[in-house]
């Protein structure tokens, strides 16, 4: 028998913060959650031990319709149509469910980053072998892209995040959904971060008000629900170790929890309430633990699989995403500690999928190219696998 872990949702996400003399006003934004039939695929359909979860960033996925906040090459202007769209609908659900040449990988939860609405992800569910009975949108009004998840089980309950500060705006939202599976429960939220575009140092201060929208959420669950198992999943555009990468010059919205990004945030000259914070610590220990940076919420230290990439293995690729000549860990599986607990669901494995379709003749991520209709994404999906301790 398994340890009884049976819990509800917990509090509102609402509450005000400061970023560095920055005001944050936290709120929830509109979602759209789309129920396909009344049936629903139910746990019979998966192996009743273990779940596999997805994420991945299609590239841009619009829509054959014009309303204005399409990217240039996604216009009919620019010879994007609903043919176009369908020929693309098909190879994206041909890749996840193994139709087309190559692998596929077929999950029972899958987040798909950079969808431009919930329509796409009706007509997606209609493509034979997509089998999720179960999808949710979140999207700003006014952004060209949001976020769309596909599930073989019931939502229990679904939440929008989103922030506005000063005279920024973070668009792309964070959404949160809460899975009751075998009786155990399991919340994702998942995120697109801002871009390094502009300059990554100029930008990071927006990826550290959407860190801290996580932060906070996570606090609040664990103050109710502190067996609670979470997942952060999404484009993060941050890598994992960008805090080295960059010469631990400034703090990132992803800290390691070291010695030296331990001092980088105590040198901060402000700390305007103890206890705050705008980054996420990732913590190479199973289960997560602070060691160094100590003094904010315990919450918020996390696993990331990518500390033991698979890119030590030489049959694995290092990373998601390809830019500039070397790869990326900017997508993102952060695991809290109750997936480490030995009790409920718990981490079995991670990987990415780097055969064909999904890369080119090169070995690096096809990307989509709306002209000719070829390739899938830039980004490679990842997954992740969670087993049922009993």
């Amino acid at each position: 028998m398994t340890t009884n872990k049976k819990r509800q949702m917990g509090g509102q996400a609402a509450a005000a913060g400061v970023l560095y003399r920055v005001r944050i006003l936290w709120f929830l934004v509109p979602g759209f959650l789309l129920l396909g039939g009344c049936s629903i695929v139910g746990p019979e359909t998966s192996d009743k031990g273990r779940i596999t979860i997805a994420s991945w960033n299609v590239q841009a996925l619009f829509d054959g319709i014009d309303n204005g906040v399409e990217y240039d090459e996604y216009s009919s202007a620019a010879g994007w149509n609903s043919e176009k769209y369908q020929a693309r609908l098909h190879g994206i659900s041909g890749a996840i469910k193994g139709i087309n040449e190559g692998g596929g990988f077929n999950p029972d939860v899958l987040a798909l980053i950079e969808v431009e609405n919930p329509g796409i992800l009706r007509d997606l569910a209609e493509l034979p072998g997509m089998e999720y009975k179960w999808n949710f949108f979140a999207g700003v009004p006014g952004s060209a892209i949001g976020i769309g998840i596909f599930s073989r089980f019931p939502f229990t309950e679904t939440r929008v995040h989103s922030a506005h500060f000063d005279h920024h705006s973070i668009p792309r939202p964070v959404a949160e959904v809460w899975i009751n599976y075998g009786g155990e429960s399991l919340v994702i939220m998942a995120c697109h971060w801002k871009s390094k575009s502009g300059g990554a140092r100029e930008t990071e201060l927006l990826r550290q008000a959407e860190a801290g929208i996580i932060a906070r959420r996570l606090e609040e669950i664990s103050a109710v629900y502190p067996e609670t198992p979470v997942i952060i999943l999404g484009d993060l555009n941050e890598n994992h170790d960008d805090f080295v990468r960059t010469g631990a010059v400034y703090p990132c919205a992803l800290m390691p929890d070291s010695e030296e990004a331990a001092a980088a945030i105590d040198a901060l000259s402000v700390h305007p309430r103890p206890g705050f914070q705008s980054f996420l610590v990732l913590s190479p220990q199973k289960p997560p633990r602070p060691e160094y940076i100590t003094g904010f919420s315990g919450a918020a230290v996390l696993y990331s699989p990518w500390e033991h990439s698979p890119g030590q293995d030489n049959d694995a690729l290092p990373g998601s995403y390809y830019y500039d000549g070397a790869w990326e860990t900017i997508d993102h599986f952060l695991l809290n500690a109750a997936l480490f607990d030995k009790r409920g669901w718990e981490y079995g494995d991670f990987r990415v999928l780097g055969n064909n379709p999904f890369t080119n003749a090169g070995g690096i991520p096809h990307a989509y190219n709306p002209r000719t209709g070829t390739g899938l994404s830039d980004h490679l999906p990842i997954l992740l696998d969670l087993v049922l301790e009993e």
